[in-house]
């Protein structure tokens, strides 16, 4: 039986562990719940059956065989070991786990500007706030991740590992949401995601994700990579 990958309809974290599946050629049953509509399947329904076997039921969720995983990063680190992805000494391990904290650090940062925790009569209003402080800050974070990418072809060193997926995700998230033009002082990092987006089998996934949103109706970066217009910052 092959596999099974669940989450919303949506682009939202579930990204680099479908660019992991299509690098490594996995075939696999993607389910996708309802962002808006129909919520209940996940919520009344299929999380609490899977809380029969899955330790903490949540979205996403990988099922193969024995092996049943929640929490991405969790999934992303297991196929990296499956598919020889990983770690090949303790100092790319340490690579790994950094720019993972890292990154994951700044994906939250932009649900937060996307999605302010604040009454919804002022929410358009403090987003604006929060993304206008944000770019402020792009160039100096970028330029934290090309010095730490330094003259290596990925961010643990010398080949690829499940990290790059990550990483990269979370940079195209800066590129989608805010301003290419960003990008421009970091000729590394443009090659960078240049060389994950010729991998085989992720050229052809990035056109199935041209089509998905990237957040769910209602906040306040809503489209997908050929609608979404970002401002010009």
């Amino acid at each position: 039986m092959a596999p099974i990958l669940a989450y919303w309809d949506v682009r939202g974290i579930v990204t680099p562990i479908r660019l992991l599946l299509a690098y490594a050629d996995v075939r696999y049953e993607y389910k996708e719940y309802e962002f808006q509509g129909n919520r209940a399947e996940w919520f009344e329904v299929d999380k609490i059956e899977l809380g029969e076997t899955l330790d903490f039921p949540n979205l996403p969720y990988y099922i193969d065989g024995r092996v049943q995983l929640t929490q991405s990063k969790t999934i992303l680190a297991y196929l990296g070991r499956k598919h020889n992805l990983n770690a090949a000494n303790e100092e790319e391990e340490l690579r790994i786990s950094l720019i993972i904290e890292q990154m994951s650090d700044l994906r939250m940062i932009i649900s937060r500007i996307a999605n302010p925790p604040v009454p919804a009569t002022n929410r358009q209003e403090i987003h604006e706030a929060l993304r206008k402080e944000y770019l402020d800050t792009i160039p100096s974070r970028l330029g934290l991740i090309a010095k730490f990418l330094g003259s290596y072809n990925w961010m643990a060193g010398d080949h690829l590992t499940y990290a790059d997926f990550l990483v990269y995700d979370v940079l195209d998230f800066h590129r989608l949401l805010f301003n290419p033009k960003h990008f421009n002082g970091f000729p590394t990092l443009v090659a960078y995601m240049e060389r994950i987006e010729g991998l085989k089998g992720v050229n052809k996934f990035l056109d199935t994700m041209d089509k998905m949103p990237t957040h769910g109706p209602g906040v306040a970066f809503f489209g997908n990579s050929k609608d979404f217009k970002p401002k010009e910052d």
